[in-house]
């Protein structure tokens, strides 16, 4: 920084003064000790007070304040990488509008940015539920979509989760996961998300393919049950699996003769359907 010339708002005498290198002078200065600086000037600066470090100074007066903040907005501190404190937000003070706190987030976590101030203030941060230590990606996959599959599959005996199943906010569920729309998150793992855990996905017994697993688990027991009790697989329209032992508790309520007119005329499950057709045929389907 050069004191402008030209601006009455500074004093004439400065004008065109590298006041940016003096500043990081005294910052070595003061690193080192300050030895070479005059205790009157020192004792001067720090009236101002002058930013002798001025990671701490970005991080008292920018950083953790915009932090805060954003914790008091939105209840969470997961600031996406693009976020950029809104200009004309009356919500935020003056002095942080249009800060880019996305980007100052990701080299926390990514360049270990600020890791003094992280290290001195990790209990407010910890109130702040801030993730630094790791990324966003594997925090969730630690602290909400690994432990909800987990119950998940505990609970229902399966890893099959439909699209519209919401995590319920009560015990046996982990706290961190109430309210998680999982079964958007697991439609988002067969997209391609939290690839490079398929091995503990596996290990889960993850449905990685919902209509395999459907034809799998509940359909083709069905059939097989429904030929064996009624000595045929003529399936009315109507029939839904009625929830009783003699047929496959995976296959309880399957709406089975609506998945019969899908087979029939949309060419529902035609790659399930080809496999297995001789056994089908031995069915009578």
């Amino acid at each position: 920084f050069v004191v402008p010339r030209g601006d009455d708002a500074w004093p004439r005498a400065a004008w065109g003064y590298p006041l940016g290198k003096h500043a990081a002078w005294l910052r070595k200065q003061w690193r080192e000790g300050g030895r070479g600086i005059d205790p009157t000037q020192s004792k001067e600066l720090d009236e101002m007070p002058f930013a002798w470090d001025w990671s701490q100074h970005k991080w008292d007066l920018f950083l953790l304040p915009a932090l805060r903040r954003y914790f008091e907005l939105n209840g969470h501190t997961d600031v996406s990488t693009d976020f950029r404190i809104p200009k004309e937000s009356p919500e935020w003070p003056d002095h942080l509008r249009g800060y880019y706190l996305g980007c100052k987030v990701l080299n926390i976590r990514n360049r270990d940015d600020y890791a003094k101030q992280v290290e001195a203030d990790q209990d407010e941060l910890e109130r702040l539920h801030f993730c630094h230590d790791s990324t966003l990606y594997d925090r969730d996959w630690r602290e909400k979509v690994e432990p909800a599959l987990t119950v998940f599959r505990q609970e229902f005996g399966h890893c099959n989760v439909k699209s519209a199943f919401v995590v319920p906010s009560q015990s046996p569920w982990p706290e961190s996961t109430w309210g998680m729309h999982l079964g958007i998150t697991v439609q988002n793992i067969r997209r391609g998300d939290f690839g490079r855990y398929k091995q503990e996905l596996d290990e889960l017994g993850f449905v990685w393919d919902n209509s395999e697993w459907e034809w799998g688990e509940r359909i083709m027991p069905a059939f097989e049950a429904f030929q064996r009790l009624q000595g045929h697989c003529r399936v009315p329209a109507h029939f839904v699996v009625p929830s009783e032992d003699k047929w496959p508790t995976q296959s309880w309520g399957l709406k089975l003769g609506r998945v019969v007119s899908q087979i029939r005329s949309r060419g529902y499950y035609s790659a399930q359907v080809s496999r297995d057709k001789a056994r089908l045929k031995e069915l009578g389907f």
